[in-house]
């Protein structure tokens, strides 16, 4: 999402920021770096200091310079010491190394080598597949994992809420990386990080997708040359069985799962949104203009099958958001699928969204035609009885969001209907920037303190020299705001209403639970978190009174949830 250089954090020891220097005890007793695989520690990239990988992430770092007073003594296959340290073209370590070798060796002094003993790694963790006749009640989302803030505390907590099903929605890890033995040491730190071997324990049935940093590279999609590998990969750490078609058939990591039975029925599908996407800027590759696609057709024709079947709620998951709409303050034709312009102003302007302009970063908008066609599959499956809700879940931004579009009717796909999408992102992460989005999910206002809260409220507004994103108290005893505002965004005298409380009756369903902490938690107003540290999703799914729960969680609380009726 961001074009901050992720590749440059924690891969090259040369320049990264406030290197620790730890005892040897602190390092992993194997790890791999740049294909070579190591048992003590090694200079590569580093001058003349010593480094490993950490048992334990020190403020987020995965590496360490290391001590070399401290470092143990490595033996042969015949019992002799090794040198410290062993000088190997330019390169010294100490211990073992696969330099140039297919086993570890060592030099013994200075002229022999000896193979080391092979030290066999701890057994990694898995995954727990989820059950598709189970009903499911609490699903909870999240993505862009970092080991660093509060993110312990975020998944100790999202563990002790013990949901049905999680979904990683992507930047599962930052690879950022051609190298498929750099991907692996990446995807098995994850799993041996004791805060997320706490998550493995648990057995908390999994579905996933990936984003570009776990895909491969920033902002990458079919021209990234590692796909297929990257596929493997993917499967691998999330321990998808090995008759799963996605091992041996199907070209991406696309997928569907129905969940319970008739009348309780959930329908989860992941998109990949990585493995066919044509470029969205011309730094990217060469540009597609109107046969630019996110999906490939493959994948678009597996979708509608997907959306013909029937359920009572469909959640699609997807690593960039669906629902913002484009960002305008760029030039239109800097956009790789604009082409002659026709087509992609035509896709905008059918969904009513000519004069919205929404997030600068990645989402689904850059290709408005794909965009206009995903919606209209989901407002066909809603006005054909084929599933009574569809909510996007989607990550990648490195903050929480509630949002609501409305589809404006259309001849062949219905009459208007509503979708919604919670977006979780992430953990170790905060974004504390404003981000413009038109669409988020309204905060409803009544008239006047009348009680009827009915109204949207306005922002951003002007209110005595000063412009409010969100409800603010000034000169009322309640939080309040404007339901109208003239070109200027001042607001409109007398046009005012209260915000609508924790609990509210609003049209789409009921206010749910905001944060005392909800302005230090936001720049905006309460349904955009991004000061939180860490945010994940979680939605509850009331089978009896047909309501579900779409919240916003920190490692503290419920940051803010909406109630949606189905």
């Amino acid at each position: 999402m961001k074009t901050l250089p992720y590749w440059l954090l924690g891969l090259f020891p040369t320049i990264a920021m406030a290197t620790p220097e730890v005892h040897y005890q602190q390092c992993k007793q194997s790890f791999s770096y740049l294909g070579t695989q190591y048992q003590g520690t090694t200079n590569k990239n580093n001058g003349a200091n010593q480094w490993c990988y950490l048992q334990q992430p020190i403020d987020g770092q995965t590496w360490a310079n290391v001590q070399t007073d401290t470092i143990a003594t490595f033996t042969t296959v015949t019992g002799k010491h090794c040198q410290t340290p062993s000088t190997y073209r330019g390169e010294a370590f100490y211990g073992c190394s696969t330099l140039n070798h297919a086993n570890p060796w060592c030099y013994v002094d200075d002229k022999n080598w000896e193979e080391c003993p092979t030290t066999e790694p701890q057994p990694l963790l898995t995954h727990t597949q989820p059950l598709q006749s189970k009903r499911l009640d609490r699903i909870a989302l999240g993505s862009c994992f970092k080991t660093q803030g509060d993110m312990p505390q975020a998944l100790a907590k999202l563990i002790g809420q013990q949901p049905d099903l999680f979904l990683w929605l992507g930047d599962n890890i930052y690879a950022d990386t051609t190298d498929m033995a750099v991907m692996k040491q990446k995807y098995d730190d994850k799993k041996r990080n004791p805060d997320y071997q706490a998550f493995l324990k648990a057995n908390i049935p999994v579905m996933a997708t990936w984003d570009d940093h776990d895909f491969g590279r920033n902002n990458d999609g079919k021209h990234y040359p590692k796909r297929e590998q990257a596929q493997q990969a993917y499967l691998n750490h999330f321990d998808v069985p090995e008759d799963d078609p996605r091992r041996h058939q199907q070209s991406g990591i696309y997928e569907a799962k129905m969940f319970g039975q008739p009348g309780e029925k959930t329908h989860v599908i992941t998109l990949d949104a990585r493995y066919f996407r044509s470029p969205t800027f011309s730094n990217y590759g060469q540009c597609e203009g109107d046969n630019s696609t996110i999906l490939g057709e493959a994948q678009w024709q597996w979708l509608e099958q997907q959306l013909n079947k029937e359920s009572d709620i469909t959640f699609i998951a997807s690593g960039i958001q669906v629902l913002p709409p484009l960002h305008l303050e760029r030039s239109k034709n800097q956009y790789c699928a604009y082409g002659d312009g026709a087509a992609f102003n035509q896709a905008i302007a059918a969904l009513n969204e000519s004069e919205l302009s929404g997030t600068s970063y990645e989402s689904w908008a850059e290709m408005p035609s794909e965009r206009e066609r995903l919606l209209r599959l989901v407002q066909k499956a809603i006005n054909q009885g084929k599933t009574k809700a569809v909510i996007f879940l989607s990550g990648d931004q490195h903050w929480g969001e509630l949002l609501q579009k409305n589809i404006p009717e259309n001849k062949a796909t219905g009459k208007q209907t509503t979708v919604y999408e919670i977006t979780a992102s992430g953990f170790g992460q905060s974004w504390p920037y404003h981000i413009e989005n038109p669409l988020r999910l309204p905060v409803y206002a009544d008239s006047k303190g009348d009680g009827n809260y009915t109204k949207q409220c306005q922002f951003p507004a002007n209110y005595a020299g000063v412009a409010y994103q969100g409800c603010l108290t000034r000169d009322h005893d309640k939080p309040w705001c404007y339901t109208q505002v003239d070109s200027n965004n001042n607001g409109v005298e007398g046009q005012w209403g209260q915000c609508a409380p924790q609990g509210a009756v609003i049209p789409t369903g009921f206010v749910g639970q905001i944060s005392p902490d909800i302005n230090s938690l936001t720049t905006s107003n309460r349904h955009l978190i991004n000061k939180s540290g860490s945010n994940y999703g979680l939605i509850d799914i009331d089978w009896q009174q047909r309501h579900i729960t779409l919240s916003i969680e920190t490692s503290k609380d419920v940051a803010v949830s909406t109630v949606i009726k189905f």
